[in-house]
């Protein structure tokens, strides 16, 4: 290809934007916001029209890859980045569609990428041709879990203390104590799992401690009671907004490997900042 055309076929990459919502919880959208930025740019071989024709039909995966990432978002927050995916449209045959950096922390987008480009509309646009399509991922949970991960070292021991009724409880929070807990059970053989499980949960009841703060004091505390069938039930909160034990409770609901056990949960936040 003449190399004025390959440099033309550069300079029409560009942007698209848009933003999708995770939604934290079931009533009252408590909601993580996830933006995905697309962005394309044309390979060797390319022009800038096959490039200009293949850009009209991303709008659709646009969409598809902000719903599915908003899905991954729920359950894996530290899914930030840029994610390339590489599009080859040759002179006979389907589109290939192939995600290298698709792995490690990246790697949930695998499904999403496979999802959004793989029923693309590419009838329109001039045989051979290819490009090189970037998608660059955030969400506003990110910070807590970085925050979590740089601050929280990993205990390697519950401090459990029995009670005069019976009962086993033991204590936790975060580095700073901006989010604090206690979990309190008669079953001492999985209350240590279970308090491993509510700590690993700390970076979405920080971002539930973020959302309460937003209109008054986040400070307070909220009660969830567990039940056998693995049932989170809220209790009784301090906390002003009136929102937050949906989001909390959404969060405990998914935190994986919770044991299904009769328990009291409780969360503290502190207040804000000056």
């Amino acid at each position: 290809m003449h190399k004025r055309a390959f440099l033309a076929a550069i300079g029409l990459s560009f942007t698209i934007a848009g933003v999708a919502s995770a939604q934290l919880g079931e009533r009252g959208r408590i909601t993580t916001r996830s933006d995905v930025k697309m962005s394309i740019e044309g390979v060797p071989g390319t022009s800038g029209q096959k490039l200009a024709a293949l850009a009209k039909t991303l709008g659709t995966p646009l969409g598809a890859a902000k719903a599915c990432y908003a899905e991954v978002v729920k359950e894996h927050p530290e899914v930030v980045g840029m994610l390339h995916v590489e599009l080859e449209l040759p002179l006979e045959g389907k589109l290939q569609v192939r995600a290298p950096d698709a792995k490690g922390e990246l790697a949930p987008m695998k499904a999403c990428v496979d999802k959004a480009f793989g029923k693309l509309d590419v009838t329109a646009v001039p045989r051979p041709a290819g490009a090189r399509v970037a998608l660059e991922l955030s969400n506003t949970a990110a910070s807590a879990v970085e925050q979590v991960r740089s601050k929280e070292q990993t205990a390697t021991q519950v401090n459990i203390a029995e009670g005069s009724d019976g009962s086993f409880s033991s204590r936790g929070q975060s580095t700073e104590g901006e989010v604090s807990f206690d979990v309190k059970t008669r079953d001492k053989a999985v209350l240590e799992k279970l308090h491993n499980v509510v700590r690993a949960a700390l970076p979405g009841l920080f971002d539930c401690r973020r959302r309460a703060s937003k209109l008054a004091s986040p400070e307070g505390d909220l009660t969830f009671a567990l039940d056998a069938k693995g049932g989170v039930t809220a209790g009784k909160s301090t906390v002003a907004n009136e929102r937050a034990p949906t989001c909390v409770g959404s969060v405990l609901k998914r935190a994986p490997g919770r044991p299904k056990v009769v328990a009291e949960v409780v969360i503290h936040f502190a207040p804000a900042a000056p």
